[in-house]
């Protein structure tokens, strides 16, 4: 794989339920209102599936989770910087992500995206994170059983299963690591901020989530290469008639947030892609 020269194609990795849908409806959101660093160009081509999430939001109700079957392209095209491109995401279900770790296998479609793709997103939800019998958290002794989410024999602790995901993605795109890896250019996104309550880095709760997968990547990654942010794409859950009546009144653009590497938060959720392409 040639590193010389990077590409802007932005690959947005998410299982299920990590909040995927909603950025991207957010992020579209945010770019036909001129709301952020990053303004839209002209006007974008097939986006129903995003006009139809975004819709739900405005209504003051959460987006649908992308059907498994779904392998969409959408591009919304932009300015960034007097530079004008194409932003190019993949809409697909998130149960394809899960069944890349739990079948060992990814098909022709997972290949080239991969191989396509020079910048990851890669979005990981904390608060659904649970160490079961995680020996690289805690000895097997000091395991509080009542806090221990009942799973079955062969499933893999969630870190596991993000390092298996990136290393089928790489081996996917035909790259090595025998040397520190500088394209694909990385970002981990700790998704749906506002469960977790806490004064935390992104990178501290990654940390504390998922330490081996965190030193995964620092093995295998240069540096200035990868970074982890937080997300928050819609702020806080639509169950009651208040947050409903907010997002009615005041436009679904006017929520989300992202976290920067020291904890601030940025109200501007395309500022994440931006960071992407300044990766």
């Amino acid at each position: 794989m040639d590193e010389t020269t990077v590409n802007d194609n932005i690959l947005i990795i998410g299982p299920p339920n990590s909040s995927k849908t909603t950025f991207l409806t957010q992020l579209y959101g945010r770019i036909q209102a001129k709301k952020g660093c990053i303004k839209l160009s002209k006007t974008p081509m097939n986006i129903t599936g995003i006009k139809n999430a975004y819709n739900r939001l405005a209504d003051g109700l959460e987006t649908e989770a992308t059907p498994a079957s779904i392998n969409a392209e959408v591009s919304i095209p932009v300015k960034w910087k007097e530079n004008e491109l194409e932003l190019t995401f993949k809409d697909y279900g998130g149960e394809q992500v899960r069944d890349i770790t739990a079948l060992l296998e990814y098909d022709k479609t997972w290949e080239t995206r991969a191989k396509e793709n020079d910048r990851w997103i890669l979005f990981i939800r904390p608060g659904q994170i649970y160490h079961h019998y995680d020996l690289s958290i805690t000895g097997y002794a000091d395991v509080d059983k009542s806090k221990v989410k009942e799973v079955s024999h062969n499933e893999l602790s969630h870190q596991y299963n993000f390092i298996e995901l990136i290393q089928a993605l790489l081996h996917a795109r035909g790259t090595g690591i025998k040397t520190s890896i500088s394209v694909p250019k990385l970002i981990i996104v700790m998704t749906c901020w506002d469960e977790l309550n806490t004064t935390n880095t992104p990178l501290e709760i990654l940390l504390e989530k998922l330490p081996l997968f965190y030193n995964f990547i620092t093995t295998l990654w240069k540096k200035d290469s990868f970074t982890v942010l937080g997300a928050a794409p819609q702020e806080f859950r639509l169950d009651n008639i208040a947050a409903k009546d907010k997002y009615l009144d005041e436009l679904p653009e006017s929520f989300g947030y992202i976290v920067l590497e020291n904890g601030q938060i940025d109200k501007d959720l395309t500022r994440l892609i931006e960071i992407s392409l300044s990766l």
